[in-house]
């Protein structure tokens, strides 16, 4: 099984990691990788409208190098 990451209208990854995890994705050199399980803390998110449920959550970090 592979998820889909769109990290802008022209880059694409697929990736095997199947477990919720969000994740870095340099400009510069096109890299995306994980961010390690729990290194991002999200304790609140808005209301959902009326009607509708969450099927996922996509964090992406992005980065430039320095």
């Amino acid at each position: 099984m592979i998820k889909e990451v769109i990290v802008d209208p022209s880059k694409v990854f697929y990736d095997s990691t199947v477990s919720e995890h969000f994740h870095f994705y340099n400009t510069d050199t096109g890299e995306l990788t994980d961010i390690p399980e729990g290194a991002i803390n999200i304790e609140h998110l808005p209301e959902l409208p009326e009607g509708t449920v969450s099927t996922g959550l996509e964090v992406i970090v992005r980065l430039k190098n320095s």
